[in-house]
C-alpha cells in the first residue's frame, strides 16, 4: 500500500519565487493523517492517498542568517501503473504511451478550475521515478473541496488511461503491445514465439487463425521474425480485438467454460462446492479483480488470453460492479495480484484462490505468507513459458497448482516434485493437497463417477488423470509412454 511503501518519507522541495523550501517527509511527528474511519469508502490507498502535515523548513545563505518557518498543508500521493515496456519487449517504449508534460498539465488545469492553486501560490507537483504522482498543497486543509478535486484527478487519470487504450497481451509466449492508433484499437508490437511447437498452439491457430495461421506456423520454421511479428499483430486485431475481448461493453458473468481444464474453469468449479468465497484473476481493461461466484469468475475472463497491462475503463468497471466483481485498481486498472489477495483479505474473505502469471510467479512465496488468521489461499501458477530457475524454485515450494507450458524450468523443478498431474501434452501439476482438494472437485464436475479416493505421491507412482470421452482415467507415470506430441523446446 501507499503508506507501507513509504513513498512520502524522502526530502521533497519545492520552489516559491523567493525561496527553496524542504518538506521533510509525513512521517515526521507532528504529521497529522486524515481519519481514516471517517474516509474509509473514500480512500483506496493502492491507488490514491492523502494527509495533512506539519513540518518546518529553512532559509539560510551559510554564513550571515538562517530563518526557520512552519510549514502546514496537504500530500496527495497517485500511483500511476505507467507502463513498463522494457520488461517485456527489451526497449523504453513509455514515451510513445505516456506524455508527461501532457498529463501535468491536465492536472494543473483541474487544480485551477477547482481553485486549488494560483500563479504564485506555493504548491510542487511531479512524478516521481517510481511513477507517483505527488502534489503539495500550501495552507490547505483536508477539506471537501481537496477531496472533491482528488476525485476529478483520479477520473483524469482513468479518462487519460482510457484514451490512450495500451494493453500488453501475451500468445503462444509472444509479448504483444496494443494501443489506440487513430481512434482504433491495433496490436503495433509483437516479440518473437520462443517455441517452435504447441499442440494446443496449432489446434487453436488453426482453428480461428485462417491464412495467418499459416503464415505464423510456417515461420516457426524459418525463423524469420519481421514476419512473425506481422503476422502475429493480424492475428491480434482480427481475432481478438474483432472477436470482442477488449470490447467494454462485454457481459462479464458465464455459465460457459472455455477449456476443459483452465484456471478460471477450475475456480468456478470451486465457488460450486464453496471450496472458496473469492477468487483473485486479472482482466482485459480492469486489470486485478475481485470475483465472488462462479458465473463471474468464468465470465470476467472469458474473452481474454495472457494479461500483463491494460488500460481501464469506466464504462466495464460499472458493469463489473454490477456483476459483484470488485475491480482492486478502479482508477488504474493496474494488475498486482498480492495487493488483490490483500484486498480481499481486508474486505473479510478467508477462501481465496488466485492466479499469477510468467515472471510474477515469484509472488507466491509472498501469497503464502497472507495464510494467517483462519486465511487459506489457493495459488495458482500460470504462463510459466520462459520463468527463470528462481521462480521455479519458489513455485515448486509455495504454488497449490503449476500450468507447465513449455517451461524447461517446470520440468526439471515442478514436475518431478508434484504429487499428481492432469494431462500429459501441457500438464497441470498438483503440488499441495491443497491444490489436490480443488483440482479433484473439478475432476468430480468433469466426471460425476469421479473417484477422488486417491493416494497422492511424486515419483513413478504419481497418479496422472487423463481425459477419456468425459470420463477420468487414471494411469501412474511409471507406466506413461514417451510423449511425441509435447511442446518444444523448452524453455
Amino acid at each position: 500500500m501507499l503508506k507501507e511503501r513509504k513513498i512520502l518519507n524522502e526530502d521533497k522541495c519545492f520552489d516559491s519565487e523567493i525561496d527553496t523550501y524542504v518538506f521533510d517527509g509525513v512521517y515526521d511527528k507532528t504529521f497529522t493523517f486524515i481519519n481514516e474511519k471517517d474516509t474509509a469508502n473514500e480512500i483506496n490507498d493502492e491507488e490514491f492517498y492523502y494527509a495533512e502535515f506539519k513540518t518546518k523548513g529553512c532559509d539560510s545563505d551559510y554564513h550571515t542568517y538562517c530563518y526557520s518557518y512552519n510549514f502546514e498543508g496537504v500530500f496527495l500521493a497517485f500511483n500511476l501503473n505507467i507502463i513498463d515496456t522494457d520488461k517485456y519487449f527489451k526497449e523504453d517504449l513509455s514515451k510513445e504511451l505516456f506524455n508527461k508534460n501532457e498529463f501535468l498539465n491536465g492536472v494543473e488545469k483541474i487544480l485551477k478550475e477547482h481553485n486549488m492553486i494560483k500563479e504564485n501560490d506555493g504548491h510542487d507537483l511531479d512524478i516521481s521515478e517510481k511513477g507517483y504522482l505527488k502534489l503539495v498543497l500550501l495552507d490547505k486543509k483536508l477539506t471537501s473541496d481537496v477531496k472533491q478535486c482528488s476525485d476529478e484527478i483520479l477520473k483524469y487519470i482513468r479518462d487519460y488511461y482510457n484514451i490512450k487504450n495500451v494493453h500488453i497481451t501475451r500468445m503462444f509466449g509472444s509479448y504483444i503491445l496494443i494501443k489506440n492508433v487513430n481512434g482504433k484499437l491495433t496490436a503495433i508490437k509483437a516479440t518473437p514465439i520462443p517455441i517452435k511447437y504447441c499442440p494446443l498452439m496449432i489446434k487453436l491457430l488453426k482453428e480461428v487463425g485462417k491464412e495467418n495461421a499459416e503464415n505464423i506456423i510456417n515461420t516457426l520454421t524459418t525463423g524469420d521474425e519481421k514476419l512473425q511479428s506481422k503476422a502475429m499483430c493480424k492475428l491480434i486485431n482480427e481475432v481478438v480485438i474483432e472477436g470482442g475481448y477488449f470490447d467494454t461493453n462485454r457481459p462479464l458473468n458465464s455459465c460457459e467454460a472455455n477449456v476443459l481444464f483452465g484456471a478460471s474453469e477450475t475456480m468456478a468449479s470451486a465457488f460450486k462446492s464453496n471450496l472458496i468465497d473469492a477468487a483473485v484473476i486479472v482482466s482485459n481493461n480492469l486489470g486485478t479483480i475481485i470475483t465472488t461466484n462462479d458465473s463471474n469468475t468464468q465470465g470476467a475472463v472469458k474473452r481474454m488470453t495472457g494479461l500483463f497491462y491494460t488500460s481501464p475503463s469506466k464504462e466495464i468497471i460499472d458493469t463489473a460492479v454490477n456483476s459483484k466483481i470488485i475491480p482492486v485498481f478502479p482508477f488504474t486498472g493496474s494488475i498486482d495480484q498480492l495487493e488483490g489477495v490483500k484486498k480481499a483479505i481486508d474486505l473479510g474473505y478467508k477462501k481465496i484462490a488466485v492466479s499469477v502469471a510468467a515472471s510474477d510467479n515469484y509472488l507466491h512465496e509472498e501469497l503464502k505468507k497472507l495464510e494467517k488468521n483462519g486465511v487459506k489461499i489457493y495459488k495458482f501458477g500460470l504462463c510459466s513459458t520462459g520463468i527463470d530457475e528462481k521462480t521455479a524454485i519458489i513455485m515448486s515450494k509455495n504454488a497449490d497448482i503449476v500450468w507447465s507450458c513449455a517451461s524447461k524450468q517446470v520440468k526439471k523443478y515442478i514436475e518431478p516434485n508434484s504429487i499428481a498431474q492432469v494431462g500429459i501434452k501441457i500438464p497441470v501439476h498438483v503440488m499441495s493437497k491443497d491444490g489436490w482438494d480443488v483440482v479433484s472437485n473439478h475432476l468430480k464436475y468433469m466426471d460425476s463417477d469421479f473417484d477422488n479416493n486417491v493416494t497422492l505421491s511424486s515419483g513413478n507412482d504419481k497418479s496422472i488423470f487423463l481425459n477419456n470421452n468425459s470420463k477420468i482415467k487414471v494411469i501412474k507415470r511409471k507406466d506413461l509412454k514417451k510423449c511425441n506430441d509435447c511442446p518444444y523446446p523448452c524453455i
